[in-house]
C-alpha cells in the first residue's frame, strides 16, 4: 500500500523557512517598539524639537536609497543566511550601545540620529537579502505560500505593533522598550544561525556588478513591468493617502483618531489578504495579481468617496480601508513571487535591490504630485485622477500571463 503524499497546501513548511518566519516575527514586533520609543526618547530624555524629531522619525529610511543597491549586489554574492542574522546582531548591537549611552546620562541627539541611520542601513541589507533568501529554504511551487506566511507575519507586527509599542513605551519608559527590541534582534539572529541554508543560484564575481541589476531589469520584458506597475502604483497610493489625510481633517467633520482607525482596518485587512494568500494563492491564481491592484486603488477611491456621506458613509470608509488592505497584501505577495521566479540566475538580489529603489523612489514624488494637484482641485478629485491614470498605466504594463518557469520568457504578451 502506498503512502499519500500530502497536498503542497498542507505540508510543513521546511526547518530554515520555519526558522525564518519565527525571527522576522520577533524581531518585526520588536521594530515596532523602537518606532515609538526613538522619538520619545529625543522628545522626553533629550529635550529635542518638533522638527527634529520629524526627522529622527525619517532617518532610518534615508538609507534605503543608498544601501539598497550595494545590499542587493551582496545578497547576490554572499550566502544570504549570515548578512541576515548579521544584521540583526548589527541592529542589536546599535540598540544596546544607545541603552548604555542613555543610562551613563552620554546620549545626546546626534549619536540617536547616528543610530537611527545605521538601524536603517542594516535593515536595508536584511530587507534586500531576506526577498532573496526565501527561494533558497523553499521549493519553488511553495513560493507564494511562504511569502504570504511572512506578509501575514509582518501585518499582525505593523497592525498591533503601534499600539503595544506606545503601551510599552508607557509603561517601562523609552530605554527599556529600546533594550526590549535589541533582545528581539539577538533572538532573531540566534534562530537564523541555528537553521541556516546555503544559498543557492549566487552571482559570479565577473557579473557582479550594481550596474548588471539595472541591465538585467532593462533586458527583461516580465521584470521592467514588474517594476513601472509598482512604481507607478506607490506614486498613485502616496497621492491617494497624502489627500485621504487631509480630506478626513479639513474638508470633513471626522477625527484624525478616525483616520486611525481606518489604517487600523487596513492592518487587519492586510492580515486576511496575506493569510488568504498564503492558504489559496500560487498556480493559476497568480495571474491575478494585478487585479487586486486595481481593487486596492477602487478600494482607496471608495474610501474618498465615502467621508461626506454620514452614518452610512463612515462605515463604508472603513469596509473600503479593510478591502484595500486586504487587496495590496494579495498583490504585494503575488508581485514579489513574480519577481523571484522570473530573475536571472544571480541576480535576485539586485533585481530586489532595483525594485525597491524605484518603488521607494516615487513615494516623495507622490506627496508633491499632491501637493500640487491639491492648489487646483479638492481632495477627492486629485486622488480619483491620479487613481485612474495610473489604473491604466498598469493594466497596460500588466497585460499578459505568467508561467511559473525562472526564465525571462515567463511572462508572454
Amino acid at each position: 500500500m502506498s503512502k499519500t503524499t500530502p497536498a503542497a497546501g498542507s505540508r510543513r513548511l521546511p526547518a530554515a523557512f520555519r526558522a525564518l518566519m519565527a525571527s522576522e516575527a520577533v524581531s518585526s514586533a520588536g521594530s515596532q517598539l523602537t518606532l515609538v520609543a526613538l522619538p520619545v526618547l529625543a522628545a522626553v530624555d533629550l529635550g529635542a524639537s518638533p522638527s527634529q524629531i520629524a526627522l529622527l522619525s525619517g532617518a532610518q529610511f534615508v538609507p534605503v536609497l543608498v544601501v539598497t543597491p550595494f545590499a542587493g549586489r551582496l545578497a547576490d554574492l554572499r550566502d544570504r543566511a549570515p548578512l541576515l542574522y548579521l544584521s540583526h546582531f548589527a541592529r542589536a548591537l546599535v540598540l544596546l550601545l544607545v541603552v548604555v549611552l542613555a543610562a551613563a546620562a552620554w546620549l545626546d541627539y546626534t549619536m540617536l540620529f547616528a543610530a537611527a541611520m545605521l538601524l536603517g542601513a542594516f535593515t536595508a541589507l536584511f530587507d534586500t537579502s531576506l526577498l532573496a533568501y526565501v527561494p533558497d529554504t523553499v521549493e519553488t511551487e511553495e513560493l507564494t505560500r511562504a511569502n504570504g506566511q511572512l506578509a501575514a507575519v509582518n501585518a499582525v507586527s505593523q497592525t498591533a505593533g503601534p499600539a503595544v509599542g506606545g503601551l510599552i513605551v508607557s509603561g517601562l519608559g523609552p530605554v527599556l522598550a529600546v533594550a526590549l527590541d535589541a533582545v528581539s534582534y539577538l533572538f532573531g539572529g540566534a534562530a537564523l544561525r541555528m537553521r541556516r541554508k546555503p544559498s543557492r543560484n549566487r552571482a559570479t564575481r565577473e557579473n557582479a556588478s550594481i550596474r548588471a541589476g539595472f541591465a538585467a531589469v532593462a533586458a527583461s520584458d516580465p521584470l521592467r513591468r514588474l517594476v513601472a506597475s509598482g512604481a507607478l502604483f506607490n506614486l498613485a497610493e502616496q497621492v491617494a493617502l497624502s489627500v485621504l489625510f487631509i480630506a478626513v481633517v479639513q474638508e470633513t467633520d471626522h477625527s484624525v483618531t478616525f483616520l486611525g482607525f481606518g489604517f487600523s482596518a487596513a492592518g487587519v485587512g492586510s492580515v486576511i489578504g496575506a493569510r488568504a494568500t498564503a492558504r489559496y494563492g500560487g498556480g493559476d491564481g497568480a495571474r491575478s495579481w494585478v487585479w487586486a491592484l486595481l481593487v486596492s486603488q477602487a478600494a482607496l477611491l471608495a474610501a474618498l468617496w465615502s467621508l461626506g456621506l454620514g452614518l452610512w458613509g463612515a462605515a463604508g470608509f472603513m469596509v473600503a480601508m479593510l478591502v484595500y488592505g486586504a487587496a495590496i497584501a494579495y498583490y504585494n505577495v503575488h508581485a514579489l513571487t513574480r519577481r523571484q521566479l522570473v530573475s536571472p540566475e544571480g541576480m535576485l538580489g539586485r533585481v530586489n535591490a532595483v525594485y525597491r529603489t524605484f518603488a521607494f523612489g516615487t513615494i516623495p514624488i507622490g506627496s508633491g504630485v499632491a501637493a500640487l494637484l491639491l492648489l487646483f482641485t479638492s481632495a477627492p478629485a486629485a486622488a480619483t485622477l491620479v487613481a485612474v491614470l495610473s489604473v491604466v498605466a498598469t493594466w497596460i504594463l500588466a497585460k499578459g500571463t505568467y508561467t511559473t518557469e525562472r526564465r525571462d520568457e515567463a511572462w508572454t504578451g
